[in-house]
């Protein structure tokens, strides 16, 4: 209802007209909508996402729509260890003043290699600084997620002597022979003690 929107409408209007933030009002809600369209709430979007995503697109020239995305991706795919979206503005900025990657590099990166990243445990900081670090050596932030992505694919042993030396390099911290016995046990049949036989009785 007309009353039920009304904050938005609110929001709307004072992102518009705050002097510290360069945005119209047209402009302030194509990124609301984004935002909502990827899934979160009002109440987030009131509480610092809109705000949050204006900050990173003045922070970073970029368009309201592309900072939007990149905040709720994020968000989303690092939610362990970020605490806040102004922490998630800073990351991306971040990268962007440390590196020769501009925002858009940025949203390629992510988009590679975040997923993965965050899968097996990456945290948001860890993520950024790699990036960053891989900067000169790519032309483009989609360069830079691919490799970053395969190097963190094969991190995962593919062979018993990959297992043996990524072992002996403290590399692999799981007992798999004894996650393996204990799924036996559970599943009442025998699991390989392997990582892929583990995983996929999980």
């Amino acid at each position: 209802t007309e009353a039920e929107v009304q904050p938005l409408n609110d929001l709307i209007l004072q992102l518009g007209i705050n002097p510290n933030l360069k945005v119209s009002t047209l402009e302030a809600a194509d990124a609301i909508e984004t935002l909502a369209t990827a899934g979160l709430s009002m109440a987030e979007i009131i509480d610092g996402a809109a705000e949050s995503t204006v900050l990173l697109s003045n922070a970073s020239g970029g368009d309201f729509a592309q900072s939007a995305e990149i905040m709720t991706d994020s968000m989303a795919i690092f939610k362990d260890s970020i605490g806040s979206y102004a922490e998630a503005v800073n990351g991306v900025v971040a990268v962007s003043n440390v590196s020769k990657f501009s925002v858009d590099d940025y949203a390629l990166a992510l988009a590679q290699a975040g997923g993965v990243a965050g899968s097996i445990g990456v945290e948001f900081d860890d993520f950024n600084t790699s990036i960053a670090a891989m900067a000169p050596l790519f032309a483009s932030g989609s360069d830079a997620g691919t490799s970053f992505k395969t190097m963190l694919g094969r991190l995962v042993p593919q062979s018993a002597e990959a297992e043996a030396a990524m072992a002996r390099l403290n590399l692999i911290q799981t007992d798999w022979a004894g996650a393996a016995a204990e799924l036996s046990e559970r599943l009442g049949r025998e699991v390989l003690p392997t990582h892929h036989d583990v995983i996929n009785a999980y």
